[in-house]
């Protein structure tokens, strides 16, 4: 289980690439470069970062080409930046922990813990406009003066493995602004760190009740579910993580680690959609779609004509007009593709569909996989939630806040009775 780190960076994707070559790290392995990197590796898995940390500070100066050395090294760096008393200081050092987290990623590093860093450091206003994921009160609220003030105490604790001290802070952090999402999250996992699950489950609850649109405190709760042999809770709490925020990595890995463990697969119903352009104005008919009547598929153009009718220029909508709040909720200006217009322009093709099927013109045993994985979602009520959760692009996105609102019970059905096998 990773922990969720407090934001303090935004950072663009990609950017200005150089026409320079890249310069290969020099190599220099020691003399001590084997001890050196068995006692690194003793005391990282033994959970003692701040003694690891010169060590991998080292290595990484003596063999900067290994991702392992560049994920511990930053995450070391973050587990010190939390013990900092001076603000500018523990910024720089978590900014200097990410770019290491971010070097692991360059040479290869994909693990569970990479995503999950950078997951928390996407959320942000400038990562939430790019991908239209509004912001919650859990990424928006950083709490009081004064509550911040016992928080970093109990961070630096934390920080020290000082895991009581630190329960005590953060609960403490808790009783002075009983808004923020954070220290109620922290003081959870701390409890399970102290193999307290009733304590730990006692405050994840109390952070799901201010923001039960954040996905950390239930993902953290499935780890100490899952750590305390009850797998059924916590497939329970991974489910609820991914309805939360289904565009999370972090929510994914959870599900994902879970499913591994327990025997389980993660798999999307098997759907595609064909993509689809104008030509002056007007949909471009594609000729192999028309001619695909024995299969059901040139009811596709049933489907592309409704979503150009509505708007769409093409399948999926990169881009949404419009203005921001703080929350980087979006105001649409033009057209947004919406859940409700996706459902409507399915329906609109299986109507279609349904209607060939009764005049015998198309035989359900020939039907293309695509279209009848559509139809078996659709009859058990489960095609919204598929359209919300893996069919998604910037105008889905934006709207899924709304339809999580109303849908809740149905978005977790899907998951946890479609994607999970």
């Amino acid at each position: 289980m990773t922990r969720s780190f407090v934001l303090l960076a935004a950072l663009l994707p990609g950017g200005l690439q150089s026409q320079t070559p890249p310069v290969t790290p020099a190599v220099h392995h020691e003399a001590n470069f084997d001890s050196e990197r068995a006692k690194a590796n003793e005391l990282f898995l033994a959970q003692k970062y701040l003694e690891a940390l010169p060590l991998y500070e080292d290595l990484c100066r003596q063999d900067p080409t290994i991702a392992v050395f560049a994920e511990r090294h930053g995450t070391a760096l973050l587990k010190k930046s939390s013990t900092l008393a001076d603000p500018g200081e523990r910024t720089r050092m978590h900014q200097d922990a990410v770019a290491e987290i971010r070097r692991a990623q360059k040479l290869g590093d994909n693990s569970n813990l990479v995503q999950a860093v950078l997951g928390d450091e996407s959320k942000n206003f400038l990562n939430a406009v790019i991908t239209n994921i509004p912001l919650t009160v859990g990424y928006t609220n950083h709490g009081t003066p004064e509550a911040q003030a016992a928080f970093q105490q109990a961070e630096a604790a934390f920080g020290r493995n000082d895991w009581t001290t630190a329960a005590g802070l953060y609960t403490k952090a808790a009783s002075i602004d009983p808004t923020w999402y954070a220290p109620p999250l922290c003081a959870g996992d701390t409890y399970f760190r102290l193999n307290d699950l009733p304590n730990a489950s006692l405050w994840f609850t109390k952070a799901i009740a201010i923001d039960p649109d954040r996905e950390t405190a239930y993902r953290y709760w499935g780890d100490a579910l899952f750590h305390a042999g009850d797998i059924n809770g916590a497939r329970e709490k991974f489910v609820q993580a991914i309805v939360a925020e289904p565009y999370s990595k972090a929510a994914l890995i959870g599900l994902a680690q879970w499913a591994q463990k327990t025997g389980h697969q993660i798999v999307k119903p098997d759907i595609t959609r064909p993509n689809f352009n104008l030509e002056n104005g007007k949909l471009k008919i594609d000729p192999d779609l028309a001619a695909s009547t024995q299969d059901g598929r040139s009811s596709w153009i049933i489907y592309q004509q409704y979503r150009v009718d509505h708007g769409a220029g093409t399948l999926n909508q990169w881009i949404v007009g419009g203005g921001f709040d703080a929350s980087a909720n979006l105001t649409p200006k033009g057209y947004q593709h919406t859940i409700a217009e996706e459902h409507a322009a399915l329906r609109a093709m299986l109507d279609d569909i349904n209607a060939k099927l009764s005049s015998g013109t198309l035989i359900e045993t020939n039907l293309d996989p695509s279209l009848r994985n559509i139809r078996n979602l659709e009859k058990a009520n489960a095609l919204g939630a598929w359209i919300a959760i893996d069919a998604a692009d910037a105008g889905i996105r934006s709207d899924y806040p709304e339809y999580r609102a109303h849908h809740r019970k149905h978005l977790v059905e899907y998951v946890d009775g479609y994607l999970v096998h």
